[in-house]
């Protein structure tokens, strides 16, 4: 990628060692890093940077990048030399930076013939040299990767594996690293095992789509907001590990994000007066689909499923391999739960998921005044106006409720006490570029 982020969530140099916005951020020219070799040999220039680009946002291509890199155009991706690339962005973005972090933007030679499980032809410090889908991903130490002496590992070994198995080798030593919330209880007070955590945008969002009955309604989905015991929610389906969230995509980690001036709780007598107010004094029966495989989205669904039952709201669980809900099911049903990653900037939320044209819209929710104001966020240089702009936009989310949007989660990584140098990082990524073993292992 051309832009890292580091532990505390600030921008970083990776292939690129500079980005240099107009006077409007609408145009930013990006200086590439010299030296840098792709794992078959070949020298990665500007050429590879702008076909890469080109073939994210190419509307024939398929690429999910499409949803992030809205306001970019294979036309707005030039080179400028060799090694300096001028991206013209359709709109003003002084946070585009932080796309350049977004996970699909990996970058790849010019003459990539695609399919990179048959052609992993990357930059990374480690390169892969086998991938067995649904078993495991195998990298090797990239000996000319660009930056000295990393990384310190010669073979990292990737395996899939249950959430109970998972547990039984970390705890039987068989592996160093695992992710799943629900082992904290079984690895605490074990000394051999340390979790390390960090706060992070990523959060499990309910959406209703506002253009289906009874979701229309604003005071149906409030009411539904009014059902969620927060903190129950946290420590039931994360182990304790997030924070309380108030209906936007605002998480405590961004800077620009606003205090909730009003939190929402848990309020039933509230919530069945909404409810009767919208033609629903006894309820109303849903069906809410989620992804069956992907942790922790059945056991949230229960969850809400049961917060949701004392206002009179009875909801069917139509769960689903995670093939199938993210193909269409995510987007199309009336009422679902999907995972949203960490991102390093909250418009990549806002303008992906909530404007009404985004790509992945999945409330179908459409708001001119929410719109516009997301728009002057995207464009304003000055901190103290975009965050007054937050709030005025965190304060529509809230009151309109496209998502309920219950906490952010804190991402958690179980390390054997023999591994070191690792960070975790707060998009998600796994950096093992300096993780080493202690001489005693």
């Amino acid at each position: 990628m051309l832009v890292d982020t580091d532990y505390e969530g600030n921008l970083q140099p990776r292939l690129a060692t500079s980005w240099t916005p107009d006077e409007t951020g609408q145009v930013w020219t990006i200086a590439l890093r010299e030296g840098v070799t792709f794992h078959n040999g070949q020298s990665m220039t500007a050429d590879d940077v702008v076909a890469t680009f080109q073939r994210l946002v190419d509307p024939d291509s398929g690429s999910s990048a499409q949803a992030t890199f809205d306001f970019l155009t294979p036309d707005g991706v030039r080179m400028v030399d060799e090694f300096t690339v001028e991206f013209a962005l359709s709109r003003p973005v002084v946070d585009f930076p932080a796309y350049l972090n977004s996970y699909q933007a990996v970058i790849l030679p010019a003459d990539w013939p695609g399919s990179f499980a048959e052609n992993p032809i990357g930059t990374g410090a480690f390169r892969l040299v086998e991938f067995v889908p649904q078993q495991r991903v195998i990298y090797e130490r990239y000996p000319d990767y660009w930056l000295p002496g990393v990384p310190y590992l010669d073979r990292v070994e990737a395996i899939t594996l249950s959430s109970e198995s998972a547990v039984t080798a970390m705890l039987g030593g068989d592996i160093e690293m695992t992710s799943n919330p629900a082992a904290l209880p079984l690895f605490e007070g074990n000394p051999d095992i340390t979790a390390l955590t960090i706060g992070t945008s990523g959060h499990d969002g309910i959406f209703m789509r506002v253009d289906q009955e009874p979701f229309s309604d604003k005071r149906v989905r409030q009411a539904m907001a009014l059902c969620m015991n927060r903190p129950d929610l946290i420590a039931s389906v994360w182990q304790g590990l997030g924070v309380v969230a108030n209906d936007n995509v605002f998480a405590p980690v961004f800077p620009v994000s606003p205090a909730p001036d009003d939190q929402r709780v848990q309020d039933y007598d509230q919530a069945k007066a909404l409810l009767a107010e919208a033609g629903y004094p006894d309820g109303f029966s849903a069906t809410l689909t989620t992804s069956s495989d992907t942790t922790p989205l059945p056991a949230m669904a229960a969850v809400v499923q049961e917060m949701l039952r004392p206002a009179g709201i009875e909801i069917e669980i139509n769960a689903v391999p995670a093939a199938t809900y993210f193909n269409t099911d995510w987007l199309e049903t009336p009422l679902n739960i999907t995972n949203w990653g960490g991102r390093a900037t909250p418009s990549q939320y806002l303008t992906s998921a909530y404007t009404t044209d985004s790509v992945w819209n999945a409330s179908h929710w459409s708001n001119p005044e929410f719109d516009d104001l997301v728009a002057q966020f995207d464009a304003e240089l000055d901190f103290d106006r975009r965050k007054e702009l937050a709030s005025e936009i965190a304060a529509i989310m809230t009151e309109e409720v496209p998502a309920i949007i219950p906490f952010f989660i804190n991402g958690v990584t179980f390390v054997r006490s023999n591994v070191q140098g690792y960070v975790p990082d707060r998009i998600g990524f796994r950096d093992l570029r300096f993780t080493y073993f202690s001489p005693s292992s």
